[in-house]
């Protein structure tokens, strides 16, 4: 392991570098800022793949080496550095630390060299952009938010980085301010992110609640050997598998209630069914943010939390229960959308939607190894395939529907190589029980293969997750060849006519891009990131089964908890050996060929069928097309159901109740009194005169009146 300067370099630097980029701009201009950033970030991911692989095959697992920190401490397989004392209020405590284990090694590892890239490549993408400079600095900021995020070692510490990226994503997105469309995504995000960061919120409170702590090291520890806890509040004390808490009109267990929240965090962050309507917008930010943010970053800091809690999990099978099935439904969800998809950049935000629920499910079956698994291999071929589909994008002069491409292999034949070695990679391919196949292929298939294992063992919706994700592969082979035959082979005019229109906004895109000049390659400061994440999508896999799965035991030490029930991974060996369980090895390659010869048939040698489909209009197409139209129900029931329930309160409430009975109110009655009563001073002299006589009258009626009373 790094030396601790070393680790203080990765998680700070990035964070200081956006400092100096973002404040300093007029000083050290466009290409400082460019400069600074992209070397602090790449030295960042260079740091952090050297710890990856000493980690990995240096023999450090669950022993640091790490040394130069005066308050570095180990525990629980955990090297933690200790920065300052952040809270302390009577029992509420949080320090600012660095965490490391197996988890923030493979977390840093895939957030700083993927960041590194993404940095590098924007020189080109960005390179007529007015605004690099704030650019550069936003990402170098995410990266330092998301590494907050990663090496927390409690959970305020984990929710600032959350609220970080969270709030990052939003400035990402909405780059372009200038134009509605991203202005508008980037406030969906936030506000879709902000429903699910309530839920994390609330979970947090629960936790600090039950344990009477927010450190990682207290509370899992607490949960893995059952100790008696003291509830501040709400539950009586004892072992804490058995504490129960009121929750609206019921009597869970704290330990359910703690993990349905904290997953409701989890499902807004990385995009789950029901919280997924933002990620497919967030397209609208500039392609190098797709790839960083929501394909191989921060939308998977929700597997991250699911499986740094585990432990939780375990003890906790319905709220397990519920990331399996939400995972799974993503999964065919998000796959049957982006069957339908035409612009390039949606269909590959579709299929970071589906293989996010892969990994959900996958944790949620108890085979937290292979979430994790999957997890580090698709951010190398899920980049890939963004920072490719960019510089198709900028090749072909910010075009992005797949309808008005086609032939692109001839001219861009780089990108293509790169598309294609993505495309092999996502699909999964290589043949079961061998070390032949690309990176998806292991990692996708320890996956399925640990949901069918769950199943023999009666784990909740296992079966269904498994059966899922068979149906999902072919899906995602489909609509990943069938992004390819659009988008490079054929013949542009082929691809002009099957879109029905020979222009857009005429033949610009609105960043002053003529779209009618013939498409070129993308220049190397592009195309090098390319074939990095090339060597990822091809090795990543082979290279990292053994460690990672096979023996994630020995990898993940203790970061990853299992219980003494849970034998999921040790399962699939044993099924390997059973004939009769050979199909379910090789179900997955079966399909993947399946879908390949589908996409094959209708978008390479017969390509006016996919046309005549869509023109058709059938339900299911529409469907898909239409996203089952969810922004439709949203905006017909929650959205408009708040907008009309704010009006309530706010015209009705508070303008008419509140305002009108009182300030409001108090202040018209007076402004009328006032009106009133300068209206009687006209600078008459006989009409003071009637005043004081009319005055005199009545008080001497009253005097009188009271007199003649008292007599």
């Amino acid at each position: 392991m790094l030396s601790d300067t070393a680790l203080l370099f990765i998680v700070l630097a990035p964070g200081l570098a956006a400092l100096i980029a973002g404040l300093f701009q007029r000083f050290i201009g466009d290409r400082g800022a460019m400069i600074i950033t992209t070397a602090t970030v790449g030295m960042a991911g260079l740091l952090s793949m050297i710890q990856l692989f000493q980690f990995t095959f240096g023999g450090d697992h669950g022993a640091s080496t790490a040394h130069g920190a005066e308050h570095a401490v180990e525990h629980a397989g955990a090297h933690i550095v200790h920065l300052m004392t952040w809270i302390d209020v009577g029992h509420f405590k949080a320090d600012w630390a660095i965490r490391v284990d197996a988890l923030s090694i493979v977390m840093m590892a895939v957030i700083t060299s993927v960041s590194a890239l993404v940095h590098l490549y924007s020189w080109g993408y960005m390179s007529e952009d007015p605004h690099r400079a704030r650019f550069f600095s936003y990402l170098s900021l995410f990266t330092f938010t998301m590494l907050m995020l990663v090496s927390a070692d409690n959970f305020i510490q984990l929710f600032f980085g959350w609220e970080g990226v969270g709030l990052v994503s939003y400035l990402l997105i909405g780059f372009w301010y200038t134009k509605p469309a991203p202005n508008d995504a980037s406030i969906k995000a936030f506000v879709t992110n902000r429903v699910g960061d309530f839920g994390l919120a609330l979970g947090i409170m629960a936790v600090f609640l039950v344990f009477g702590s927010v450190e990682f090291e207290t509370v899992l520890a607490a949960v893995k050997h059952n100790d008696v806890v003291a509830p501040l509040a709400l539950a009586a004390e004892g072992p804490v598998r058995d504490v129960m808490m009121p929750f609206l009109w019921m009597n869970v267990p704290a330990l359910e209630l703690i993990g349905v929240l904290l997953f409701i965090g989890a499902m807004g962050k990385s995009a789950q069914f029901f919280l997924h309507v933002w990620l497919p917008d967030a397209m609208e930010g500039p392609t190098p943010v797709s790839a960083l943010i929501h394909a191989a970053t921060m939308v998977t800091a929700g597997v991250y939390l699911v499986c740094l809690v585990s432990p939780i999990y375990e003890y906790a099978p319905n709220a397990a229960a519920m990331i399996a099935l939400i995972g799974a439904v993503t999964a065919i969800y998000a796959a049957t959308v982006g069957m339908a998809q035409n612009d390039i950049k949606r269909v590959i935000a579709y299929s970071t939607c589906s293989q996010l629920g892969y990994m959900f499910f996958a944790a949620g079956v108890g085979a937290y190894e292979a979430a994790m698994f999957h997890l580090f291999t698709h951010a190398f071929f899920k980049a890939l395939l963004f920072l490719g589909a960019g510089s198709v994008i900028h090749g072909s002069h910010h075009e992005q529907d797949m309808r008005r491409m086609g032939g692109l292999a001839r001219l861009m034949p780089l990108t293509y190589a790169a598309m294609l070695i993505g495309t092999v990679a996502i699909i999964g391919l290589g043949i079961p029980h061998t070390t032949f196949g690309f990176s998806g292929f292991f990692s996708k298939d320890a996956i399925i293969e640990s949901a069918f294992a769950a199943g023999t063992a009666g784990v909740s919706f296992s079966q269904f997750a498994f059966w899922v994700g068979i149906l999902a592969a072919l899906l995602t082979s489909f609509y990943s060849w069938r992004l390819i035959y659009m988008t490079f082979h054929g013949s542009r005019a082929e691809t002009h006519d099957e879109a029905g229109h020979d222009d857009v906004a005429d033949g610009h895109d609105g960043h002053g891009h003529d779209h009618h000049h013939e498409p070129h390659e993308s220049p190397w400061v592009m195309l090098v990131p390319l074939a990095f994440l090339s060597i990822g999508a091809m090795f990543a896999g082979v290279t990292f089964y053994d460690p990672m799965f096979h023996h994630g035991d020995a990898f993940w030490g203790e970061v990853l908890y299992r219980s003494a029930d849970n034998h999921v991974i040790h399962d699939i060996d044993k099924l390997k050996y059973k004939p009769e369980y050979a199909w379910v090895f090789w179900a997955p390659l079966f399909v993947t060929i399946i879908g390949f010869l589908i996409a094959t048939f209708t978008y390479l040698f017969n390509r006016g069928v996919g046309k005549r489909v869509a023109d058709s209009g059938g339900p299911l197409h529409s469907m898909f097309a239409n996203k089952w139209f969810f922004d439709e129900i949203y905006n017909a029931t929650l959205i408009r159901g708040a907008r009309g329930l704010g009006d309530v309160f706010w015209k009705t409430g508070d303008k008419k109740i509140i305002d009108g009975l009182g300030p409001d109110g108090v202040s018209s009655l007076v402004r009328w009194g006032s009106r009133r009563l300068s209206a009687m001073h006209t600078g008459y002299l006989y009409h003071y005169a009637f005043v004081i006589i009319g005055a005199a009258l009545i008080f001497g009626a009253i005097l009188f009146w009271r007199m003649g009373g008292a007599g």
